[in-house]
């Protein structure tokens, strides 16, 4: 990982970067051409050469400064950028004065110089910066006796070599801006993908090692005073540790969607294991026309809720029923699960007073999150737990 102030600051001075500085060096042909024609002296000359040559590293210094893209313009580095672009302006100015009238073409220079680093905020400066020096370059070689021809020629490229200039800044940002959005994108898919796997392993595993402790128990004490039976309860051990295998699989791959049906079979069984009575509606094994997402997220809320009472409520029995209602106008959803258990308070899921609560409930609250549903599990009165899922849906229930 870099510096993140290099990272914000943008891309280096690149081939294409470094042709656009440079493609401007062409209007300085003309008037370097008519210098050395012979028809002026040679203290022009020097004199000449000596301002050109300071006017093109002020230039690439001036430019070179706009690379990197600053992310606030403020501070040092903006009285520099506005040093700089004063001083090729200064030149701009008495060279043709005092050595050669036509090099008042430098002017444009100037004016790439501007968009390439001056503030491009609410007030523009490098557009500003650049028309200004159109305007300069116009007037002094209109002072210094240049026709209109000559004028009109460079007048549109002094504006362009601005605007252009701003341009490819705009370019450049947007790439950036561009490059900084897609490294978000993929982090948070990252982060998506870790969430969705904790919380698929979090609720296989605990439902799967929770009932494969409890159906090992029983085989152990069934060992010697009922070998058939403790040899059934191995063998249901095993096809459910095979099971839990391969859905950890399928979650790590990403396939696996639970539904009610498969859920509630697992439950039953689960819950018989540990001498829990489950009376489930018809309407959970006949779950019909469910969007395949919200069906899946209140499995999970079936298998989570099953490993809850597994491990944490010591209950008895427990009741799981699907209801379907209408609120305000919108067909909804309801898994709802109570136990007679312990009951011990873990407030409301969704805000998290009296107890926080569990890995295991703010998963179900995620999941439901992403279908639009909502998530409540509170004890009841005079003992037991309650926990309901509720989801908006479009499509019918119906029992088998």
């Amino acid at each position: 990982m870099g510096d993140p102030k290099d990272e914000a600051a943008g891309p280096a001075v690149g081939g294409a970067s470094w042709l656009f500085i440079v493609i401007w060096l062409f209007y300085l042909i003309i008037p370097v051409n008519d210098l050395v024609s012979g028809r002026h002296s040679t203290a022009q000359l020097v004199g000449a050469g000596i301002g050109l040559g300071a006017f093109c590293a002020g230039y690439y210094a001036t430019v070179r400064l706009g690379f990197p893209e600053p992310a606030v313009f403020t501070g040092p580095d903006v009285r520099r950028r506005w040093l700089m672009v004063g001083l090729l302006a200064l030149i701009a100015l008495l060279l043709p004065i005092l050595v050669y009238g036509e090099l008042f073409s430098l002017w444009i220079y100037v004016s790439a110089a501007c968009g390439f680093c001056l503030p491009m905020g609410r007030c523009w400066w490098a557009l500003v910066g650049g028309v200004a020096a159109t305007a300069a370059m116009t007037l002094e070689g209109y002072l210094l006796g240049a026709s209109l021809g000559s004028l009109g020629i460079l007048l549109l490229p002094g504006l362009f070599t601005c605007f252009g200039s701003v341009g490819a800044r705009r370019t450049r940002l947007l790439i950036r801006e561009l490059q900084t959005a897609r490294a978000e994108v993929e982090q948070l898919a990252v982060t998506e993908e870790r969430l969705r796997l904790s919380r698929d392993l979090h609720d296989l595993a605990g439902h799967s090692l929770a009932t494969i402790t409890l159906k090992a128990e029983l085989a152990r004490r069934l060992l010697h005073a009922d070998p058939a039976a403790a040899a059934k309860q191995l063998a249901d051990l095993e096809q459910v540790s095979r099971q839990a295998l391969a859905d950890i699989r399928d979650a790590v791959s990403g396939y696996r969607r639970p539904t009610l049906a498969v859920e509630l079979l697992s439950a039953r069984t689960a819950l018989a294991s540990a001498g829990v009575a489950l009376r489930a509606g018809p309407e959970l094994a006949g779950a019909t026309g469910l969007d395949p997402d919200a069906e899946a997220a209140l499995a999970w809320c079936l298998r989570e809720a099953t490993t809850n009472i597994l491990r944490h409520a010591g209950a008895e029995s427990c009741t799981a029923q699907l209801i379907a209602a209408t609120v305000d106008g919108a067909a909804t959803l309801t898994l709802e699960i109570t136990d007679d258990g312990r009951g011990r308070p873990a407030g409301e899921c969704a805000t998290g007073r009296e107890h926080p609560p569990g890995n295991g409930l703010t998963g179900l609250a995620e999941r439901l999150d992403a279908v639009r549903g909502r998530l409540t599990a509170r004890p009841v009165q005079p003992h037991g737990f309650r926990v309901t899922a509720t989801v908006p849906v479009v499509g019918l229930v119906s029992a088998p």
